[in-house]
């Protein structure tokens, strides 16, 4: 008979494979054996999230967040998946927690931005996405967002700048609206 540490050795031997269904059959076994493990339900909630089981990778965080309140990566992940359903204001509450855990996370403040721009605060979505390049200079992302929000500010120059620096980072889509807005 396995022992939980042994579900979970093995699920994260399939996870690194790939094999998604197994790995999550593996950390359900690990959860039956022993239910009171957070990293167990983030483990199993991340295999679902690549499976494309999108709700059940937002359930598995949740109870993540219930056994340990400051998993940063539960929060990270879950801020994440709020974002792809449109639940903005969870995403936002969850990535406030986790920049309370972590304030040195450049990704952390330019997801925040992002989720700052659906919710229509074009002030705090500038700062939190200032904050990220900050401290992640080459965040082709973060200069790509800023540069949308700057055009909706009517910040035409800051704009053209921020897209160029994100083609410069790799951001393809950038050239597009550059040259639109040159044109």
């Amino acid at each position: 008979m396995k022992t939980a540490e042994q579900y979970i050795a093995d699920g994260d031997l399939k996870f690194e494979s790939r094999e998604f269904d197994g790995a999550i059959e593996d950390y359900s076994q690990a959860i039956a054996l022993e239910p009171s493990n957070p990293d167990t339900y983030y483990n199993r909630g991340l295999a679902k999230f690549f499976n494309k089981d999108i709700s059940e990778a937002y359930i598995d965080f949740t109870k993540a967040l219930t056994l340990k309140p400051d998993h940063e990566d539960a929060l990270f992940n879950r801020a994440q998946v709020a974002t792809m359903v449109g639940s903005f204001d969870n995403a936002l509450e969850d990535y406030n927690k986790a920049i309370e855990l972590n304030n040195e996370d450049g990704e952390l403040f330019t997801n925040r931005g992002a989720v700052k721009m659906q919710l229509k605060d074009l002030h705090g979505a500038i700062r939190d996405l200032s904050t990220g390049l900050h401290l992640n200079p080459a965040d082709g992302k973060a200069y790509y967002n800023r540069a949308i929000v700057f055009l909706q500010l009517q910040e035409k120059n800051q704009a053209i700048r921020d897209l160029a620096m994100a083609y410069e980072n790799g951001v393809i889509q950038a050239k597009e609206l550059l040259i639109s807005l040159h044109n």
